[in-house]
């Protein structure tokens, strides 16, 4: 069985269609799950030290026993957690791509969900 990891928003709304979008992107069978109200805030300033180790804890779980093949962060539209504008999210979304990319060696992508609850892969050099 392949699995990939996603960090999300603990919002109900985002799951299935960010779920759905990670086992055709990258033909895994299951999508380990590590949730937090806008995780790509907390990633992005790194505030909270220990919410954001515990975020990576998680993450390197999944990696270390289901031999994740990937990860993403996600951001989405009427966020309570991070209810920043479209634009600053996808700037918290890039900082939190570059902060996982010094911890985590595994291809890592960012993910947008619109208001639409359609999920955009988000380029990030």
């Amino acid at each position: 069985m392949r699995f990939c990891t996603v960090i999300n928003c603990m919002d109900g709304r985002v799951q299935i269609p960010v779920i759905d979008y990670l086992r055709r992107r990258f033909d895994v069978d299951s999508v380990d799950s590590v949730t937090e109200p806008g995780p790509n805030l907390i990633l992005a300033e790194h505030r909270n030290h220990d919410l954001v180790e515990s975020i990576l804890r998680r993450v390197t779980m999944s990696i270390d026993n289901h031999f994740s093949v990937a990860v993403a962060i996600v951001g989405h539209f009427d966020c309570a957690g991070n209810p920043a504008s479209r634009e600053e999210q996808l700037g918290h979304l890039r900082d939190a791509v570059l902060m996982l990319r010094r911890r985590v060696e595994l291809p890592i992508i960012a993910l947008w969900v619109d208001e639409r609850w359609r999920v955009i892969e988000i380029p990030v050099d």
